[in-house]
């Protein structure tokens, strides 16, 4: 029979025993552990190779240059170098657009919440427009599948309009806006409302004037942006403008919307991975003539790049992909757009 001595010595050699092989199994973790990350340090596994799932890719269909001058640029960026780009990009598929039966009668249903309530007038198969009589004369032209729309009016010259009449400020503006959109059910899922930006304009000589603040403004627009894809952001044609824009204005009662020029694509899940040129290939694409200028405010040709940084580019005119841009920055404005997917990869 154990003695109570006998019972604590045995005791303790095995809190011995087992504290040596806890300490063995914590070194051999921490062995392995040191191990797995110096192999990858030294000999890291490659990254899988580009997909190429959707074969070779359309060109990117740019509009016409907003200056036709002939620029010479340099290199001003904060490191004075070009950034790395990554040797490779997720290419995302876009949502095709489908037929629907129901489409007209949802148009119209949509419509009617912002007022216009006359019957349609069909100007092809898909594009319908509808009139209003009120006060600003508004008129909404709208594709009934893709649910694009455009909304003019006679804003300009109206005179409650100039006088800013419960003109809002840019917070309330947004407001307005986004309501209307939503109202009219065109105010998507993948919009980022933290992005929107709002630009003053004042009304000389019916025409459009940009503005300094909200006290000397008659009009503000409203641009919206869609989420950034892969932290990378989303750049249209006209750089720091959206495809995506409201103009609102004072109003009788309360502010009221103008003007709408709304064209969204909505971007699947569906992507594949291409090689893209880098920053250096890029701006020697620029040099060469072989970019798309989207914004320049200045009179010189000297452009001073101050910011190059990766985006993803959507246009006005449909498109099957999401398109990898370099984006090139300046002063006065200036916003240049160079493709980046690889030559081998892009059908000319």
């Amino acid at each position: 029979m154990l003695t109570l001595n006998q019972a604590t010595s045995e005791t303790r050699v095995a809190f011995k025993w087992s504290g040596v092989i806890f300490l063995v199994l914590v070194l051999i973790f921490l062995i392995f552990k040191i191990g797995t990350a110096l192999k990858q340090t030294l000999f890291p596994t490659p990254p899988a190779p580009p997909t190429f799932s959707f074969g070779k890719l359309p060109s990117i269909e740019f509009p016409n240059n907003v200056s036709d001058k002939n620029f010479n640029y340099s290199l001003d960026t904060v490191t004075g170098t070009l950034p790395t780009f990554q040797d490779r990009i997720n290419v995302y598929k876009m949502t095709p657009i489908s037929p629907d039966l129901l489409a007209l009668k949802k148009a119209i249903s949509n419509v009617n919440s912002v007022g216009f309530t006359n019957p349609e007038l069909p100007i092809s198969a898909k594009i319908y427009q509808w009139n209003d009589n009120g006060p600003l004369n508004r008129s909404i032209t709208m594709d009934i599948f893709s649910t694009n729309f455009a909304l003019s009016s006679t804003f300009i010259s109206d005179p409650i309009v100039q006088s800013a009449i419960n003109f809002p400020d840019e917070t309330t503006a947004i407001t307005t806006a986004q309501n209307f959109l939503s109202t009219m059910s065109s105010f998507p899922d993948d919009i980022d409302s933290t992005k929107a930006k709002t630009l003053l304009f004042s009304i000389n000589n019916n025409t459009l004037a940009t503005a300094t603040s909200v006290s000397n403004s008659q009009v503000i627009e409203v641009d919206f942006f869609q989420k950034d894809i892969d932290n990378l952001p989303i750049y249209y044609p006209k750089a720091v403008n959206s495809t995506m824009n409201v103009l609102v204005v004072g109003g009788k009662d309360q502010p009221q919307v103008a003007q709408v020029n709304f064209s969204h694509q909505t971007i699947s899940n569906q992507s594949a991975t291409y090689p893209i040129k880098t920053a250096q290939d890029a701006y020697n694409l620029l040099k060469q003539g072989q970019g798309y200028i989207a914004s320049y405010f200045g009179s010189s040709t000297d452009i001073s790049i101050k910011n190059v940084f990766l985006a993803y580019y959507i246009g006005d005119k449909k498109q099957d992909y999401l398109f990898p841009i370099a984006v090139f920055e300046g002063d006065n404005g200036f916003f240049a757009y160079v493709p980046l997917i690889t030559d081998v990869w892009t059908s000319n």
